[in-house]
């Protein structure tokens, strides 16, 4: 009851205080002391959303979104940082978190409209340039993220960063075991090294250990959707495929155009031969140029899965026009020519450009 009481009136002193913090605009404007006296983004959701009910100010969206992506929520922390840029579209802050939020949410191109309008304002910072190496590593321009990643070195490398950035530059010499065997339990606080690592344990690490690790990890983050999909891949290896396909449905729900992820929940449709299930994930996306091959290759499989011959060998026919570099299709087409029955099974076939 003392607790409640205190914390009321702290509350009060808060809301009081930040009465007589306004900004040109006319908004309120919560003292910086507030959000630099606790590590806890709940409570200044709890106390932005509180706010924003009786006022509307971009500032206001922009501190809750960042909020929300410490949280990992960054659905939620998407549609605060959109309404903060309706209001004040050109501020270089907003668009710079707007990047960083749209990176995680697989929006790379989207994202590096954003972070280039930050660096043609001529902002320098640390933070910009390790965003632009994330989004041109993302879209497959390793050199020109690599010549970010310098910059950031120049600029200096926050603390916080240096274990992220080493691993990033593992990944752009297109040495990823190398990048993930850096990885270890203690850089779990960092999320992009806790994405990364979950994805990597699955089936490396003791079951019992992966589980304790990541449960944990989802009880600090519980909107995590990338921890989340681990978790739905973890049970699929447990042979939990019910629990499993929940856990995906959720992550499609926070990601819904992440790309690569539901590249992998098609697969494993695919793989159940629950081929309408396969056909519904993949539709949201036939559209996304980035990653259009990894979508081909997918309704390919799908069409020779069902055990439509013909229209397989058509579509491959045209594909290998388009992409003849890429030997995932060749190999298709010879396995498939080479078998009399339609209904062909392709189980360990090559998907290794699809990872979240």
């Amino acid at each position: 009851m003392i607790n409640r009481f205190l914390f009321l009136v702290w509350v009060s002193v808060v809301l009081f205080s930040c009465e007589k913090a306004q900004d040109t605009k006319g908004e309120t404007i919560p003292p910086q002391g507030i959000f630099q006296k606790s590590q806890n983004p709940e409570l200044f959701i709890a106390y932005l959303s509180n706010l924003i009910e009786s006022q509307d100010g971009a500032n206001l969206y922009y501190l809750r979104s960042k909020a929300y992506f410490e949280l990992r929520s960054y659905q939620k922390a998407q549609v605060d940082i959109e309404k903060a840029l309706n209001q004040v579209p050109g501020d270089v802050d907003y668009l710079l978190l707007s990047a960083q939020i749209k990176k995680q949410l697989g929006l790379y191109t989207e994202g590096l409209e954003d972070a280039k309008l930050v660096e043609s304002s001529g902002i320098t910072s640390a933070k910009l340039y390790l965003t632009l190496a994330e989004l041109f590593f993302a879209t497959h321009e390793k050199k020109v993220g690599l010549m970010y990643i310098r910059k950031l070195e120049k600029a200096g490398v926050p603390k916080s960063e240096f274990a992220y950035v080493q691993f990033l530059k593992h990944q752009f010499r297109s040495d990823s075991l190398g990048a993930y065997q850096r990885i270890t339990p203690e850089n779990l606080q960092h999320p992009d090294l806790s994405h990364a690592y979950f994805l990597h344990q699955i089936g490396r690490s003791s079951n019992l250990i992966y589980q304790k690790q990541i449960l944990g990890e989802l009880k600090k983050f519980p909107f995590d959707p990338y921890l989340m999909f681990s978790w739905g891949q973890f049970l699929v290896q447990m042979g939990h495929l019910t629990q499993a396909e929940k856990v995906f449905s959720q992550s499609l729900i926070w990601m819904p155009q992440h790309v690569n992820m539901r590249l992998k929940v098609v697969r494993y449709y695919i793989d159940q031969k629950r081929f309408d299930l396969a056909e519904h994930t993949l539709a949201p996306i036939l559209s996304n140029t980035l990653f259009a091959r990894d979508i081909l290759y997918l309704k390919v499989l799908l069409a020779i899965n069902r055990g439509e011959k013909t229209k397989s060998n058509l579509m491959l026919d045209s594909i290998r026009k388009v992409y003849a570099g890429d030997v995932r299709f060749a190999q298709l087409q010879e396995r498939l020519i080479g078998k009399k029955n339609d209904s062909l099974k392709l189980k360990q076939d090559s998907l290794q450009q699809i990872a979240p």
